[in-house]
């Protein structure tokens, strides 16, 4: 799937329930502006709950840089919205517990194969030279990767 993370183009059209229940497209909530996307595991990891208590503290700075941001995560539609609350995130909140998303992305737990957190393994450039997308892998050892224009993909 990597291969449609080259420049200028738009995250892939993955389609996945919101914290309000309502099925969104990761392209659609990128629009023209760069992307952060987080993946975590669920509400339950004290670790992910503190990287998405940093990042809400931070959501201002990222907002004023015309910067959207979703996080991913393997829980329920109820269980999603407590994690969204309880943070006091402002974005969106995507349910996949299927794990789609982690799995197209060939994104590989290597940590804790029993709960199985999203720690990435490749990262792969969106959009063109003026914007940056990121992808932030939340779990045990991970933290933010930046992609810059011009790079495919890398391990």
């Amino acid at each position: 799937m990597c291969h449609e993370f080259v420049p200028g183009n738009a995250f892939p059209h993955y389609q996945l329930p919101d914290h309000t229940g309502t099925p969104r497209r990761l392209s659609e909530l990128q629009g023209d502006d760069p992307l952060i996307l987080t993946l975590a595991r669920g509400h339950y990891g004290p670790k992910e709950r503190q990287q998405h208590l940093d990042l809400a503290a931070f959501y201002p700075k990222i907002a004023v840089a015309y910067t959207q941001v979703a996080t991913i995560s393997t829980d329920d539609h109820h269980t999603l919205r407590e994690f969204r609350a309880s943070v006091g995130a402002q974005w969106t909140f995507l349910s996949d517990p299927e794990r789609t998303v982690q799995k197209d992305l060939e994104i590989a737990e290597y940590t804790d194969p029993e709960h199985n957190p999203m720690i990435r393994t490749r990262s792969c450039s969106s959009r063109d030279s003026s914007s940056t997308a990121f992808i932030t892998a939340i779990g045990s050892g991970a933290g933010l990767l930046s992609s810059t224009s011009g790079t495919t993909c890398s391990r």
